[in-house]
């Protein structure tokens, strides 16, 4: 690329940045004027102004430190990016944003000697994972040694299903993604698509489904035996990952025109979906299905947040093996979030046939899932596409959903795919693909219907 092509990609880049900032700086100053509804957990689902302007600064963003920074030093700087996230890991772990918002002084912060009296950890330790994080814009840090909440971090306190999510990722997950390169780099492995072969068996030493790992009791040094921490930790983190990404899927799937039907949220956890969804929707009805450990959980769960739903029988818990036909018939809609994703091509067609004989013409399958979009101009130019010079993903913007990805390969060789490989499991399990609905998020809500 010749100077003047760079100069024009980052002239165009900052543009956009700057146009896409002022809509931000706008929204801000309407939030101030006139408070929006949001979530518990302080979400809301963003206009779909300001969603384009995110992705939008986020892609310009990306852009610009690909044609700012020096080569091999971003290279080696991405080679080293897993401490970062280890240090959010440790952070989580020792509830530090806990310690601060409920001990800390708000403007002056808490020493690092104290931190490290709460939680343990060496003063000079803590205090270097606390600046590396504040130099990543988690945490701050008030003055030398003096660290505080950010608007970031303080979205931690309180917050346990969201803390459960970054301890998921710090524990079990992150044991597996050490052996990732093994399975990929070995000549036997990297051609298996079994759930059984990944780099979780190699990471945890097991010869067992990842699902089925999380149930196996483990024995204490006194002889009884338990449940995995692991264990309760999942499902909460997904009722927190849930929470953080699923806004989204509320307000950009036509619910309100459902009247009063009945969701039937297969493989749905402890039923973070239903859970929010009811307080929008307030005429739905839910059924949420999965395995007997997590249904005992779902049952503590919504005792605890929506008893009311459960004594009317608005919603239900049932025990249920989605490879297995489908109890409930001709629901209006089978939900499956975060379900497809975490299973191999033959597997989803398996699960998708076991709900077509219980569907009526009336009922539609819809999959919340990551939707996968190329950086480059392609089929899928019926999405939005980013402006010039931008991947046409918006780059930097899609990236989470490229980290889901290898988290899923690396879990259970499973995926996140995209529209022609959702078309393509449909036409393979009698189904037709109906309609993609883009969401402002992470998230989308692909479609299924009976062909006939």
């Amino acid at each position: 690329m010749t100077a003047d092509q760079k100069a024009q990609q980052l002239r165009t880049a900052i543009r956009l940045l700057t146009e896409a900032s002022e809509v931000v700086i706008k929204d801000w100053e309407n939030e101030e004027r006139s408070p929006t509804t949001k979530q518990s957990d302080g979400s809301s689902v963003p206009s779909h102004a300001l969603h384009d302007a995110r992705r939008t600064m986020q892609g310009a963003m990306g852009l610009c430190n690909e044609l700012v920074l020096e080569p091999r030093a971003r290279l080696m700087e991405m080679a080293l990016e897993f401490y970062e996230a280890r240090a959010l890991h440790v952070a989580v772990e020792a509830q530090v944003a806990d310690i601060l918002d409920a001990e800390g002084d708000k403007e002056r912060g808490m020493t690092a000697a104290e931190i490290s009296r709460k939680t343990g950890i060496k003063e000079h330790k803590i205090a270097r994972i606390l600046r590396t994080l504040a130099s990543s814009h988690v945490f701050r840090e008030v003055s030398y040694g003096y660290f505080a909440n950010n608007s970031v971090s303080q979205v931690l306190v309180g917050n346990e299903p969201l803390r459960s999510f970054i301890l998921t990722m710090a524990w079990s997950v992150y044991t597996a993604s050490v052996k990732l390169p093994d399975v990929l780099l070995d000549a036997k492995k990297t051609q298996s698509d079994s759930a059984l072969d990944t780099a979780f068996q190699l990471g945890q030493n097991s010869k067992l489904h990842f699902f089925e790992w999380l149930e196996e009791p483990v024995k204490h040094s006194d002889g009884t035996t338990g449940a995995k921490r692991d264990l309760s930790v999942f499902g909460l983190a997904m009722l927190g990952g849930g929470r953080a990404l699923g806004v989204p899927l509320h307000h950009d799937y036509p619910w309100q025109d459902l009247g009063s039907a009945t969701v039937v949220d297969v493989g749905g956890g402890v039923g973070g979906l239903p859970l929010e969804l009811c307080k929008v929707h307030r005429n739905l009805k839910f059924v949420i299905q999965d395995r007997p450990a997590v249904i005992k959980q779902a049952e503590t769960v919504w005792n605890q947040q929506h008893p009311d739903a459960l004594k009317t029988g608005r919603t239900k818990l049932v025990t249920h093996d989605f490879f297995t036909e489908q109890p409930i018939k001709n629901a209006e809609v089978y939900h499956m979030r975060y379900i497809m994703h975490d299973w191999p091509d033959e597997d989803c067609i398996r699960i998708l046939q076991a709900i077509r004989p219980a569907m009526g013409p009336n009922s539609r399958i819809l999959i919340s899932d990551a939707v996968m979009l190329p950086t480059c101009s392609s089929d899928s130019a019926a999405f939005t596409t980013a402006p010039a010079p931008l991947p046409a993903n918006y780059g930097a913007a899609h990236r989470y959903q490229h980290l889901r990805d290898l988290n899923m390969l690396t879990l259970l060789n499973g995926r996140e795919r995209g529209p022609e490989e959702f078309r393509m499991l449909a036409e393979k399990a009698g189904l037709k693909l109906e309609k993609i609905w883009e969401c402002r998020g992470f998230v989308w809500i692909t479609e299924m219907r009976r062909k006939d």
